[in-house]
């Protein structure tokens, strides 16, 4: 059985902790997984097998280009869950 893994995933994941206490934003589980949800869905994704080849992605990833393409996602995300968050009230 193989064992990929999408990169853009923990790319967004450790941005969103970077980012969310400056947003203003609720930062309970239910609206930071709606976010990353929203980001992951609105960036393109990038599968590996091996940590050889998730290395390399990362790099290749952490471009500016990428880096401002998952801020813009994040902070789309956070906007309309801010707009219409699902937790308890």
């Amino acid at each position: 059985m193989p064992v990929y893994r999408n990169v853009m995933e923990s790319l967004v994941e450790e941005r969103v902790d970077k980012i969310l206490h400056t947003l203003d934003c609720c930062q309970c589980d239910q609206c930071r997984n709606d976010i990353v949800a929203y980001a992951l869905n609105h960036l393109p994704t990038k599968y590996v097998v091996t940590q050889q080849g998730e290395a390399y992605s990362k790099i290749y990833m952490l471009s500016v280009q990428h880096d401002a393409d998952i801020l813009a996602a994040l902070t789309a995300g956070v906007n309309l869950v801010k707009e219409h968050p699902r937790h308890a009230k």
